[in-house]
């Protein structure tokens, strides 16, 4: 499987989606797995100045060593200077390299918009050389933004922010959220 992986795009291809929740078999298991906080190391090209400096691990794809994490991002990073989106490092860092709070025991998932947003701008580049988007990139499988998620550039100016401190992002939280739920509910705004 981890040789699969090293194929990042063609993974999708192979369809690996659990049949009964939508969401990929790999995002599924992380919830038995102790994760932790790691540094983002400077070799991580894919991820510099993404905004924070902290990542959990294992990653939202399942990868569970830092060796592993570098690896598969590295193959992401000629999409990057396709520029096909704004957002595509702040979607793909969302899922390699996904912002570690240490009051939160678990991940962070991009939401459904920026995964909606990146995917409608980077087909159209991914198709012309031959590679379709990824089903491990499955936008159907993120938060639509009433639960904590990272947002697309621009829905910050239609929330209020709320800092917790000066070392993580800000965190802003929907109207709904802020009416309807007990647990934490908000989004994540990355740089």
């Amino acid at each position: 499987m981890r040789v699969l992986l090293t194929f990042g795009v063609l993974l999708g291809a192979l369809g690996l989606l659990h049949p009964v929740s939508g969401f990929p078999f790999i995002l599924t298991q992380l919830s038995t797995r102790k994760s932790s906080c790691k540094a983002i190391p400077g070799s991580m090209t894919l991820c510099h100045g993404v905004g924070y400096s902290e990542m959990r691990l294992p990653n939202l794809l399942g990868h569970d060593t830092m060796k592993e994490v570098l690896q598969q991002a590295g193959s992401w990073v000629p999409l990057l200077t396709k520029q096909c989106h704004a957002d595509t490092k702040k979607f793909l860092c969302s899922l390699f390299a996904p912002v570690c709070l240490s009051d939160l025991e678990e991940a962070i998932h991009p939401c459904r918009s920026l995964c909606e947003a990146v995917r409608d701008g980077c087909t159209p580049v991914m198709a012309a050389f031959g590679f379709p988007w990824p089903d491990m990139f499955s936008c159907s499988q993120f938060p639509e933004g009433n639960e904590l998620c990272v947002p697309p550039a621009g829905l910050d100016d239609k929330f209020p922010s709320v800092k917790e401190s000066s070392r993580v992002p800000p965190v802003t939280a929907p109207p709904t959220a802020r009416r309807n739920s007990c647990r934490i509910s908000a989004f994540v705004t990355l740089p």
